[in-house]
């Protein structure tokens, strides 16, 4: 009976990791959203970290999270240090590369729960309409990365965060 249940257990944790194995070796996430403004009142509000805790979907997850800002606000080099609930976790976003009014490209260095080292950009195109803001971010699939992907869809969780901040980002500026 033990021998049955360990040849079992291996073949399922083989399965596992074959199926883990085959997950792609980066990933890529994007959301996009058109806002009635110009990128211009839009993107201060992207580009400058104190302003996120006004629409970050991140912020909601831990009111208590701590917060260590860096640098100019709205210059490359700013960077936000965060340390929160397990569900907030640990770690730093940089601003590296501004061009105002249009793109802006931050370094996600994620500690806990999961380290990660991602690039997160945010792209502002006039639109009819307005002007449509993606959310992007990319990054290496760690194989951690691949096992987990092979039960949750990161794409949707992650995603639905995007879309979240996005529609809170929208609101905002639309109240004005």
């Amino acid at each position: 009976m033990i021998k049955t249940v360990s040849i079992i257990l291996l073949v399922l944790l083989g399965a596992l990791l074959l199926m883990a194995s085959r997950q792609p070796d980066a990933f890529a996430i994007e959301r996009s959203v058109v806002v009635s403004a110009p990128a211009e009142v839009i993107y201060p509000k992207i580009a400058d970290l104190h302003q996120w805790s006004a629409w970050s979907p991140y912020d909601k997850l831990d009111p208590q999270m701590k917060k260590v800002f860096n640098g100019t606000p709205g210059a490359a080099g700013a960077s936000m240090y965060w340390s929160g609930n397990a569900k907030a976790g640990e770690g730093t976003f940089t601003v590296r590369e501004l061009m105002p009014p249009s793109k802006i490209t931050m370094q996600l260095d994620m500690l806990k729960p999961i380290e990660g080292h991602n690039v997160v950009e945010f792209n502002l195109e006039s639109t009819e309409g307005g002007t449509r803001v993606t959310w992007a971010m990319r990054g290496p699939n760690s194989f951690l990365s691949k096992i987990a992907g092979v039960f949750m869809n990161m794409d949707t969780m992650i995603g639905k965060d995007f879309e979240d901040g996005l529609a809170s980002l929208k609101s905002q500026v639309e109240m004005k």
